[in-house]
């Protein structure tokens, strides 16, 4: 598996596909840049991680070009060291899609690619700031990925469509494999604080990036607190990103900054303890292209928790809702700030919400998707064993 966006174990798409192959007798070894703190090496739950050191993330076009090219020198080089001894499967997990090259390679040799569709990469660099040169190199990056590609694996229907049509994918080679909360979440959802709340404590989970809308939150507060009568309304941000500073000058700007906290990235085992702390669950991503289209995880999660959330009508997060939440007008920051007050005010409908989100998570959790993945690979033989010595005798593929 090569992973370039995030380290590894905290990416937790690939740490949850990762340990479901390992587990199913698969040996796994994942590449990934390596964080503060973290070794070069080690083993997590059956899973082999080698780290690269990467440029730290910041905004704009050139920052994103030189984590790029680092990155893609280290993957590729990691790639073609696996493919020489003996890995039967690349497992290339997105964004960048830089890896096309190998890709092939892997090809040549007679070993599958997977393609690991998380994001529209595009969209995904003109979000952050690239121009229109850059979105169409990416844009022929991403066709090449799914050109050397035996299987995609997309986070939703939007981008198992963009897989079909955008990138040429015969129907039978994309595999929906959604972003959910384990199924031993939904049993840590508690009661929720009954009545009209005048302090109803808003929780935000999730990266702080351009493309997130986290900025957009400083103006809700505001708006609870001086338009709508809710003094003690407070919120807690759980998770960092490149934009943090820009949500801290929001903050700042609307004078609402002894109001929020700040709590930064936790453990995703942390993760239902702090949404068991919310009155109601937000997220404000902003309508977009990239956005429309993405699963947000923290949706799911929301409704595992049983909490009630509020969010733009999205494609997929109105689809990952399922009426199990209160969406408003896409961008629409005064009508978002306005729903949090109803639910604020209105016990019984965020009970019903509550209920709602718990019934709708069951069909979320993470085991749906364990089997849509192990179904896929299992379907996905190799085309021929590599020879060498690590062919001797029965084994399981490599990834």
């Amino acid at each position: 598996m090569l992973l370039e966006n995030n380290p590894y174990p905290q990416d937790i798409r690939v740490r949850r596909e990762a340990e479901a192959l390992a587990r199913a007798g698969h040996t796994v070894r994942v590449v990934a840049p390596r964080a503060v703190g973290q070794s070069r090496t080690e083993t997590i739950a059956g899973v082999a991680v080698r780290r690269f050191r990467a440029p730290e993330g910041r905004a704009g076009a050139a920052s994103i070009l030189l984590e790029y090219v680092v990155a893609t020198l280290q993957l590729h080089s990691a790639a073609v060291r696996a493919l020489a001894g003996g890995a039967t499967t690349l497992h290339l997990h997105n964004p960048p899609d830089l890896l096309a090259g190998v890709g092939m390679l892997a090809r040549l040799l007679g070993r599958r690619v997977v393609f690991d569709h998380h994001d529209l990469f595009a969209e995904l660099v003109g979000a952050k700031g690239g121009g229109r040169a850059l979105m169409t190199i990416a844009r022929a990056a991403e066709r090449c990925t799914f050109a050397v590609s035996d299987l995609v694996l997309s986070t939703n229907q939007s981008l198992a469509e963009i897989a079909r049509t955008r990138g040429g994918v015969a129907e039978g080679r994309v595999v929906v494999v959604r972003n959910g909360p384990p199924a031993a979440w939904l049993r840590h959802a508690t009661p929720i604080r009954p009545g009209r709340l005048d302090d109803p404590h808003l929780v935000y989970v999730g990266a702080i990036s351009a493309q997130d809308g986290v900025q957009q939150l400083a103006e809700v507060l505001h708006l609870l607190i001086e338009v709508h009568g809710l003094r003690g309304a407070r919120l807690t941000i759980v998770g960092d990103g490149d934009a943090r500073p820009a949500v801290e000058h929001a903050v700042l700007h609307a004078g609402v900054r002894s109001s929020v906290d700040w709590v930064g990235w936790v453990p995703v085992e942390q993760i239902p303890a702090q949404l068991a702390a919310a009155d109601i669950c937000i997220d404000p991503a902003p309508p977009s292209s990239l956005n429309h289209r993405s699963t947000m995880i923290k949706v799911a999660e929301y409704l595992a928790a049983g909490r009630p959330v509020v969010a733009y009508s999205l494609l997929e997060t109105t689809r990952t809702l399922a009426g199990a939440g209160v969406v408003v007008a896409p961008g629409d920051v005064v009508e978002l700030a306005a729903a949090c007050a109803r639910l604020a005010c209105d016990g019984s409908q965020r009970v019903e919400l509550a209920a709602a989100a718990r019934e709708r998570a069951a069909a979320l959790t993470w085991e749906h998707s364990e089997r849509a993945l192990l179904g896929a690979y299992e379907a996905l033989s190799p085309r021929r064993r590599p020879a060498g010595p690590r062919c001797l005798g029965r084994r399981t593929n490599s990834v």
